[in-house]
């Protein structure tokens, strides 16, 4: 409903009232004012008041605003995928990647914790459900799932680069010995090096 709304008026020649939105799109006057109202609050339509001079309340008018809808469909996967395939057929990928991951690891790093509860922190922000295990950290998740199955040099040196960025951004001689993917179809595997205390 909300793009029908919308769609009128985009196509309308002029400002709009509820009254007239509710008969063009056959939508209940309610649900119109309902849906305007967040049209307006994403900043995709706005009301301004009818211009008169009788007395009461004026009328409210609506006219689009030339911006995409924000509550659109997104694909991140797709994007994902794209940037994913183009790095990994690029020379030196998997460096790349990487530096990329290392870059956005030392941005999410919080420097005045712990190294370990700051890495497994970033970590299950980013969806990777991880738990301290042994000498390191164990990832019950992968929120880039296939794609590390399609094309794991790339999306894993992402991963190994994201966790040398946090740990590096901490006053500490605790490095990413190495991560193994996989481990028994249900799990990765980040193993430390280094003092953790």
């Amino acid at each position: 409903m909300r793009a029908t709304i919308l769609n009128a008026l985009r196509n309308a020649e002029g400002p709009m009232t509820v009254a007239d939105l509710a008969t063009i799109t056959g939508i209940p006057a309610t649900t119109v004012r309902f849906h305007l109202h967040a049209l307006i609050d994403d900043g995709v339509v706005a009301a301004d008041p009818e211009p008169r001079s009788g007395r009461g309340r004026p009328r409210m008018l609506y006219r689009s605003h030339a911006v995409m809808d924000p509550s659109g469909a997104r694909n991140f996967v797709l994007l994902a995928e794209v940037m994913v395939e183009a790095l990994a057929a690029a020379p030196n990928a998997v460096e790349h990647a990487l530096e990329a991951g290392r870059a956005w690891g030392e941005r999410q790093a919080a420097t005045g914790s712990h190294p370990v509860a700051d890495l497994v922190a970033t970590l299950d922000n980013f969806g990777f459900a991880p738990e301290p295990a042994g000498d390191g950290i164990r990832l019950n998740s992968c929120p880039f799932l296939e794609l590390a199955k399609s094309h794991p040099t790339v999306t894993c040196a992402v991963h190994r680069g994201i966790m040398q960025g946090v740990l590096a951004s901490h006053d500490t001689p605790l490095r990413l010995e190495r991560l193994d993917a996989f481990v028994d179809g249900d799990h990765c595997m980040a193993t430390l090096t280094g003092e953790t205390a």
